[in-house]
């Protein structure tokens, strides 16, 4: 697999309710990418009204997803 997950982030998978197969969907098909410092970046999806947010560490794969949130600063 391209992407492997931190303990905080299989915490948060479990916490928030997001199924992982969707969560490495949204990190290599993301709608958006912000870039963030330190080699971080975020992958981004609207889903309904609600947009996804995976803080993502490394440029290169394997990507390690760091956590993921539901951004409620860009929901409409």
């Amino acid at each position: 697999m391209d992407v492997k997950f931190t303990k905080h982030a299989e915490d948060m998978l479990k916490e928030r309710r997001f199924d992982r197969a969707f969560i490495v969907d949204v990190v290599c098909n993301p709608e958006r990418k912000e870039s963030g410092a330190g080699g971080v970046w975020y992958a981004i999806r609207r889903v309904g009204d609600k947009v996804v947010r995976v803080v993502v560490n490394g440029k290169e794969k394997p990507y390690i997803v760091v956590t993921m949130y539901y951004d409620r600063r860009l929901r409409k």
